[in-house]
């Protein structure tokens, strides 16, 4: 794979990822950001991150470092968390352009690494990506096989994953009846899709406040185990903005063990402030947030929040490979800088 990559003109090539067109010149000069330098004597500048979608209690983690201060302890100014949503930008299209870090997922960041995009993945938030197979619970999908003649709904923005998900088990795609649905899983409950492609961290919890018996078929659970919420930066912030880099990834762990020990303040953040224009349902939020945790836990002892261990880089390679994406672990990941923040901060690990 070609190292040498020059950014303006990834940025000017309009290319397609997952079905969302990467944004065009005319958007990204407008934002092009020049805060993603050293430390100076000003400290690191802002720490601003991209999120993957509106400001629910998925980012959690992030509120809390900002609101407790972990960024300013870092040596951040403050930070900007920029919220995504179906009609925000790619990802990556703003990491390459006003952000410094982005949340984003393995096959997503993939395709755009794939296409000549200088970035990486450098770290984690879930030890199991949060995508699921929903269905009622009197018509269960328990295994990928029972997926054959069922018509499943999927968002635009989680085709991808689903499409590489159906190729990773080596399932017949044309004995699926897949369909577009805008991100509700409300016709499920009337009959009109047998199943829908959500998250156990929101959708799923949001039916089930409201009565409704949902079953779920974690896809991490059934082969295809792809760590979620990935953190992506560019190349370029990686070899010249290291210190930076693992300042962030400090701050974001820190956040994350607190969510871990107090879900209900972290949910009571998500509701009251970084998520207030949404009026979010408070219980469900908790709930939200409580299924977040399940998937952060790998069960070990010493568990270091937001690493991935070779192993599991391998094995999310090999996942991808199935949709096409033929990459290296070299070539998607660089766990370097997390690595190097746990070892001089041993105190980070989970008890």
């Amino acid at each position: 794979m070609t190292t040498q990559f020059d950014r303006r003109k990834f940025l000017t090539r309009g290319l397609t990822l997952g079905g969302l067109a990467l944004a065009g010149p005319a958007v990204l000069s407008a934002c092009m950001s020049g805060d993603s330098g050293s430390a100076s004597a000003d400290g690191f500048g802002v720490a601003s991150q991209r999120l993957a979608w509106i400001k629910n209690t998925q980012f959690a983690g992030s509120y809390v470092a900002d609101k407790n201060g972990y960024y300013t302890d870092a040596g951040f100014s403050g930070s900007d968390l920029v919220s995504g949503g179906p009609t925000a930008p790619p990802i990556e299209s703003d990491v390459l352009s006003r952000t410094f870090v982005g949340v984003s997922q393995v096959p997503i960041a993939g395709s755009a690494v794939a296409k000549g995009a200088p970035l990486k993945i450098v770290g984690a938030v879930y030890s199991r990506y949060a995508g699921c197979v929903m269905t009622m619970g009197n018509n269960p999908v328990n295994t990928p096989e029972e997926l054959y003649g069922k018509t499943i709904g999927c968002a635009s923005s989680s085709e991808p994953v689903w499409r590489n998900f159906i190729a990773a088990l080596g399932l017949d795609e044309s004995r699926i009846n897949t369909v577009p649905v805008q991100g509700d899983p409300i016709g499920m409950t009337v009959g009109e899709i047998d199943g829908y492609v959500g998250f156990v961290n929101s959708q799923v919890v949001d039916l089930r406040n409201k009565g409704f018996d949902i079953n779920t078929m974690l896809l991490a659970d059934v082969g295809f185990p792809l760590v979620g919420q990935t953190y992506i930066t560019t190349q370029e912030n990686i070899d010249n903005n290291r210190e930076k880099l693992k300042a962030f990834l400090h701050a974001e762990i820190r956040g994350w063990k607190d969510v871990l020990a107090d879900p209900q303040r972290a949910a009571d953040l998500t509701v009251n402030e970084y998520g207030k224009d949404l009026n979010l349902n408070p219980q469900s939020t908790y709930d939200c947030c409580i299924a977040g945790n399940e998937l952060i836990r790998n069960g070990s002892a010493g568990q270091q929040i937001l690493s991935i261990s070779d192993a599991t880089a391998a094995a999310n390679i090999e996942a991808i490979a199935a949709g096409g994406l033929n990459l290296s672990v070299d070539d998607l990941f660089d766990l370097g800088p997390i690595r190097e923040v746990h070892e001089e901060n041993p105190d980070l690990a989970l008890a």
